[in-house]
């Protein structure tokens, strides 16, 4: 992966997380994961004996670090880190002594020194890194005992499906015949309208119309037969809540936030390809096990699915000695 290709990376993300969300999913809204997920970190990190220094790879928003200081308050002493620019805004450095967040970091390079830590883990993060080298980084900073805790995307996963529907959406609202282009080519006839200067040319106008109009039909039917219709209907508020206030004054910083929003749709894009191409099948799950269990022989490897009601939500794995069991860390 090139410079030029890590920097759209580090701009997508960082104006994603800078949002505040906690979470890296298409379509979703909540402040945290909850459900199988949330009950996998609970399990594995109440059974770390603390005071244990923690690394949590690709953080993001940081909803790892804040559980680990949920649970020990004082106690935690984690370093996150991620190819973005992240600052997280419930992070206080005085009040979260112990955590630390270290930006435009990759997972192949970490700046930490040799045996450093005592756990690692990572939610929705470590299968985008390339991860063959972000593994050994990984061990290299690792006591030789010290835990791992993944919790990666499942290519079969009810998150991944609705990140596939979502880039179906994306390409019509971006394409030709989608919804922006149709806004475009509509907001400077109805500057012109709502000036009182007659159009001049009344058919293109018409036309103009015709094509915005149908777009937003077409989106209301796509919506309807969509399993996954959320970014539709925001896509459809957004851009119509723009052509709607249209200024008499003028066109141009109408366009202007239309551009915006086409912007802020491709890093959207970009992010959900991401997770759709970086999710695992089971032969890429079973690869990394090999590679664990041939760097550290001896330890156990347990890799699982994480389900709830709406169905499989990840890939659980964990790398721990045999004796973890007794809550050994060495």
């Amino acid at each position: 992966m090139g410079p030029g290709e890590d920097n759209e990376r580090r701009e997508a993300w960082s104006s994603y997380w800078s949002s505040g969300r906690l979470h890296s999913c298409a379509s979703g809204d909540q402040d945290n994961y909850g459900g199988a997920i949330a009950q996998f970190w609970r399990t594995f990190l109440e059974r770390l004996p603390p005071p244990a220094r923690l690394l949590d790879l690709a953080t993001g928003n940081g909803p790892l670090p804040r559980l680990v200081w949920e649970l020990h308050k004082d106690a935690a002493d984690i370093d996150a880190v991620d190819l973005a620019d992240v600052a997280p805004a419930w992070h206080s450095p005085s009040l979260h002594r112990g955590v630390r967040f270290h930006r435009s970091v990759r997972l192949e390079a970490l700046p930490f020194a040799d045996a450093s830590f005592d756990g690692a883990m990572s939610q929705f993060g470590f299968e985008y890194a390339r991860r063959a080298p972000a593994l050994a980084e990984c061990l290299r900073v690792l006591r030789p005992r010290a835990p791992i805790a993944l919790v990666m995307h499942h290519a079969g996963s009810v998150l991944v499906a609705v990140g596939r529907e979502e880039l179906e959406h994306h390409g019509w609202l971006a394409g030709d015949d989608g919804l922006v282009e149709a806004a475009r080519g509509v907001i400077p006839w109805l500057a012109q309208a709502r000036a009182g200067i007659p159009a001049g040319e009344a058919e293109r106008a018409a036309r103009a119309r015709a094509r915005y109009n149908a777009a937003m039909q077409a989106l209301a039917e796509r919506a309807q037969q969509s399993t996954a219709p959320d970014l539709l209907l925001e896509a459809r508020q957004a851009v119509h809540g723009l052509v709607a206030r249209v200024p008499a004054a003028g066109a141009e910083a109408t366009l202007q936030s239309l551009d915006a929003y086409a912007g802020e749709l491709a890093r959207a894009r970009l992010r959900t390809a991401e997770m759709v191409s970086h999710a695992l099948d089971a032969a890429q799950l079973e690869d990394l096990r090999e590679r664990l269990l041939s760097a550290r022989p001896g330890q156990a490897v347990d890799c699982s699915e994480l389900r709830q009601a709406e169905g499989v939500v990840a890939w659980s794995l964990v790398c721990a000695p045999s004796d973890a069991d007794e809550g050994v860390i060495a």
